[in-house]
This record gives structure tokens, C-alpha cells and sequence, in this order.
């Protein structure tokens, strides 16, 4: 185990990162999203599901779609009536409610991040929600925008100072390493040595669950890997009620969803992240089960249609 660096040197690092790191994690999002009050409700036997707004992310087309030509990422945005344009990048921790249990899926970014993210704090509250009714955090994975929020980027305290934390065990034996900055492309460097110094400062309240394996009464974790190492979804069942909180496995309202073999720049292991995809959505499409996308349009809620040989996200 690595000694904490001290808070100061936290904050310096973290907002060196902004300049490479803001390029990261997608690109041209349909406009519309949720405000901070509004959320879907879903109901899976006696738990509860909603969306918590952490605000938005901006990013380029061109870093989401690196290997595509321009004219045929234009052709599938005009097929389906949105435009080929950078817009906010949606970002919806979710809350799970079982009995006592107050459950955070994503922390979401932190305030240090971007300046229109950051907002899980705010959203909680408006909502009469504090934080340390907070039981237990459970990370899809190790980005910044799902991971950093959990701790305070000025004194380096818990926000969520009652919370148990569980990360996938693939995610935090990559993310720990100590030379993980040397197996991740350029601009995940700075990234991967927030994320490591993150789950450091949390370790000693870390859980670490592998897919299949139960998180919370009712919850499971379920393999979802390509766009990082260990990344999983979140299976929320009672019988046949489901609900998947998908993280970043389908993480754009068209792309994904259309043209999901397309290799993405925000993967660690594209070719990986397609069949992800891929596999995801037939099981969502055949199951017809719910998704909850931490990317996704407004509250990030709908379900998977088959469309010809590929898909469409039909919010709810």
C-alpha cells in the first residue's frame, strides 16, 4: 500500500489533469436532459430506482469516434434526427432504495472536474437526501466522472461518510497498480493516478465483488468490460423484475445503439467494448428490460428496441 499524498498536492494534481482528461468520455450528445428534480422512479419488488443528476461534460466527436469518417458518422446523426455536433454529455448516478438502505451507483465527478459537473451534491439536496444517509457506494468503475466525487477534492474527506464502497475486483487490481499510468494511452494518464489515489484513500472501507457476485440484497454485478478493464452494470432484480444500471457500457443515446460495433475512444480495449455491446444489447433487447445509462439522454431511463440488424434506445 502507497502513503496518502497530502490534500494540497490532491487538489494541484487533479486540476493539472482538466486540460488532457476533458476529451475523454464522449462526444455530440442529444440535447435534452433532466434537471435536478426530475428523475424516473422505477419499482423491482420492494426497492426503488432513480437517476441523480451530476450535471453535464462537454468533449469532441472526433476523440469518440477516432477510426470513423466523418460523412458516415453525419449520415446515421441525419438518419436519426440529431445533429453531428458536440452537445452537454448527460451524467446520472443513480439511487437505490432498499428498506433502510440508501444505495449510490457513481459518485459522479467531484467539483474539480469540469465546471458544469460536480453537481451530485446539489441534486441530493434538493431532494432532502444528505449525504450521510448515504449506506453504500457502488462504482461501475474507476473514471473520473463515477469515481472522484466520492472524496472532497479540498480537505480530502469522505463525502459519503457513513457509505460502504464496492468496486468490481478486476476495476481496482488495475486501477491500484502502481505502475498503471505506463499501461494506459496518453490521455488516461493523469487519469488513471487520480483514480488510483482515489481508491487508495477509500481502500479501507472497500469491498471488492466480482460479476455474479451479490453487492446489496437484490443487486448483482454483471460483466460489462472493453471501456476500461473490470467495468460492470448493475443488476437490480426482484423475480422477474429487472433493472440494469449500465454505467458506461452504452454510453451514447445514438452510436451505441445504431452502429455499437464502431470502436470508441474512450475504451481501453475497443474491440472488446463492441462485443460488450453487442452481447448487452441483444440481452436487453430480448429481455426487455430496463437500462439505466450514466450517459444517456434526460433521466438516462429506457429500454432497447431492435431496429433491422441494429438498435434503437427508446427513452421511458
Amino acid at each position: 500500500m502507497t502513503s496518502r499524498p497530502n490534500s494540497a498536492g490532491t487538489r494541484c494534481d487533479r486540476r493539472l489533469f482538466l486540460g488532457g482528461l476533458a476529451a475523454g468520455f464522449a462526444g455530440a450528445w442529444p440535447v435534452r436532459r433532466a434537471s435536478a428534480n426530475q428523475t424516473a422512479a422505477l419499482r423491482v419488488g420492494a426497492a426503488s430506482v432513480e437517476t441523480a443528476s451530476d450535471g453535464t461534460l462537454s468533449s469532441s466527436l472526433a476523440f469518440m469516434l477516432p477510426d470513423t469518417p466523418r460523412a458516415e458518422v453525419e449520415a446515421v446523426f441525419k438518419a436519426e434526427g440529431q445533429p453531428a455536433e458536440a452537445t452537454p454529455i448527460p451524467t446520472n448516478p443513480s439511487l437505490v432504495r432498499i428498506g433502510s438502505e440508501v444505495i449510490l451507483i457513481d459518485a459522479g465527478s467531484g467539483n474539480s472536474f469540469q465546471p458544469t459537473a460536480g453537481k451530485l451534491g446539489e441534486t441530493l439536496e434538493s431532494r432532502n437526501i444528505s449525504r450521510e444517509a448515504i449506506t453504500q457506494v457502488v462504482f461501475t468503475h474507476a473514471h473520473p466522472d463515477h469515481l472522484w466525487g466520492a472524496v472532497d477534492d479540498f480537505d480530502d474527506s469522505e463525502r459519503f461518510p457513513n457509505a460502504r464502497y464496492v468496486v468490481p475486483a478486476a476495476e481496482w487490481d488495475f486501477w491500484t497498480r502502481e505502475d498503471v499510468e505506463t499501461r494506459v494511452p496518453d490521455w488516461l494518464k493523469g487519469l488513471s493516478v487520480g483514480s488510483r489515489r482515489t481508491l487508495r484513500r477509500l481502500e479501507a472501507k472497500v469491498e471488492r465483488r466480482k460479476p455474479g457476485e451479490s453487492i446489496a440484497p437484490g443487486l448483482t454485478y454483471v460483466a460489462t468490460p472493453g471501456h476500461t478493464p473490470g467495468h460492470a452494470s448493475v443488476l437490480v432484480e426482484a423475480g422477474r423484475e429487472q433493472v440494469l444500471i449500465g454505467g458506461d457500457a452504452l454510453s451514447h443515446a445514438v452510436v451505441s445503439f445504431r452502429r455499437p460495433a464502431w470502436a470508441f475512444g474512450s475504451d481501453l480495449d475497443r474491440d472488446l467494448a463492441a462485443r460488450t455491446r453487442l452481447t448487452l444489447l441483444d440481452r436487453l433487447a430480448n429481455e426487455r428490460m430496463t437500462l439505466v445509462g450514466f450517459h444517456l439522454p434526460s433521466s438516462g431511463v429506457g429500454r432497447v428496441e431492435r431496429v433491422g440488424a441494429s438498435y434503437r434506445f427508446v427513452q421511458t
